[in-house]
């Protein structure tokens, strides 16, 4: 898919949002630990809003398997990652940011889409506060 197809999605990383990004980052302290949270937050939401559901979880199940479409890939750094990481003055290499998409739809197949438990009826607060480091560790490792 290419950027058009995204660009009027509820979904998209406006600049507001990236403002408030920026501003709750200081507040916080640290950036990663920001960057990792909001990251997953913002991700889990685009998850469970009823407006973007349909199309995340069928570009997370087209991800994987033969002839995956890297289009998730593609969407997550553009909408998700990318603006987050400028919000909060995150950098790493293009490698662990391919490594946290990686994670982020690992996490999204479990569940949303195989409903694995416990971890598809774990709330979003919880699965923050257990998964956020993980994505931490694979930025800064």
């Amino acid at each position: 898919m290419n950027s058009p197809a995204f660009s009027g999605s509820p979904g998209v990383v406006t600049a507001r949002e990236r403002a408030r990004l920026a501003t709750e980052s200081t507040k916080a302290g640290d950036s990663a630990t920001d960057f990792s949270d909001r990251l997953l937050r913002t991700f889990l939401g685009l998850c469970e809003n009823p407006r973007t559901r349909r199309r995340m979880l069928r570009l997370v199940e087209s991800s994987v398997g033969q002839g995956a479409d890297r289009a998730l890939y593609r969407m997550l750094n553009r909408t998700v990652i990318t603006p987050a990481a400028r919000a909060t003055g995150i950098q790493a290499s293009a490698l662990r940011y391919e490594l946290v998409c990686g994670q982020l739809v690992g996490l999204a197949m479990m569940r949303y889409v195989l409903t694995v438990e416990p971890v598809a009826s774990t709330s979003t607060d919880e699965i923050v506060e257990v998964f956020a480091p993980a994505i931490r560790a694979t930025l800064k490792a």
